[in-house]
């Protein structure tokens, strides 16, 4: 090669050189980013709002954010790792297939609407109408003192003797006899009842869930059907009731009002998902509401 050869491919390499090098420059360089006004960074697209670090800052204690610039700065690096992380699951299909991260989104997606339902104020019209719909929800349940009468069986498993004893019981009850003289013709438990007002629900755990709700139908001086019970025939004789008491509003109005904005939130959750299925198109494999009963 000749002189004046060699001479231009030393220069045309030099200027390769000098391009490359300046196109390295230019691709490490770092362009301004403008940002919205309340936005402190982005990430692949998705910002990071300045309001929320300020707040997150405020809270710090005294001691994190002695230099409230560095606090912040290093809560900004902290939130876009965060982001990362989380567009890095979302990549990964995470969202899909990992039942934890699912349950995750389902409780953040309940938590917003509820969150939002929680900002708005229960006017007091609101508050006054639940309670009017849901008083019986707030009164004491009524209370029962009675008086078992039991009637061993003589002749076990046979409890013919035993039944005709309780019918014969409850006829007097019904004419009016005593529930002393009931009771001297009666036997004895073999436990001890309870001798003061209770309610069904504790009656029920003594003498079982059918004699204590037909408590609520009878008035005082009545007795229950006879019922199977042991070895023998029991039924129950109301001796007095005591009726539930419902409490006014204003005794119970902080109550009243969690109730009437729970209701509202529930409302809310309901009504969107009605709008995410009307939205969607759903499609149910035939036989999949049975077999998952199965």
């Amino acid at each position: 090669m000749t002189l004046p050869g060699r001479r231009a491919w030393l220069i045309a390499g030099a200027v390769t050189g000098c391009l490359l090098s300046a196109i390295q420059i230019l691709h490490d360089a770092r362009v301004p980013v403008r940002f919205l006004p309340g936005v402190a960074a982005r990430v692949n697209g998705r910002e990071i709002d300045a309001a929320g670090v300020d707040r997150t800052v405020a809270g710090l204690d005294a001691r994190l954010r002695n230099s409230q610039a560095a606090a912040r700065e290093r809560l900004v690096s902290r939130m876009i790792d965060e982001e990362l992380l989380v567009q890095h699951a979302l990549d990964s299909g995470a969202a899909e297939t990992d039942p934890e991260v699912r349950a995750a989104l389902v409780r953040a997606a309940i938590a917003r609407v509820t969150s939002e339902i929680s900002s708005q104020s229960v006017s007091e019209s609101e508050i006054g109408a639940y309670y009017q719909s849901h008083r019986s929800a707030y009164a004491s349940p009524a209370e029962f003192q009675v008086t078992p009468l039991y009637f061993a069986s003589r002749s076990f498993p046979n409890m013919e003797d035993a039944e005709r004893r309780a019918d014969s019981a409850r006829a007097a009850a019904r004419a009016g006899q005593t529930v002393e003289s009931l009771q001297r013709a009666a036997d004895i438990l073999p436990f001890g009842p309870p001798g003061q007002l209770a309610t069904a629900r504790t009656l029920a755990n003594y003498f079982g869930p059918p004699l204590a709700d037909e408590l609520g139908r009878l008035q005082a001086g009545e007795a229950t059907e006879p019922a199977a019970f042991g070895h023998g025939v029991l039924l129950l004789y109301l001796n007095r009731r005591v009726g539930g008491a419902t409490p006014d509003l204003q005794s119970i109005h902080d109550l009243v009002q969690a109730d009437a904005l729970r209701s509202r939130q529930e409302a809310a959750l309901e009504d969107l998902l009605l709008s995410l299925r009307k939205s969607a198109r759903i499609d149910i494999a035939q036989g999949a509401h049975s077999d998952s009963q199965n």
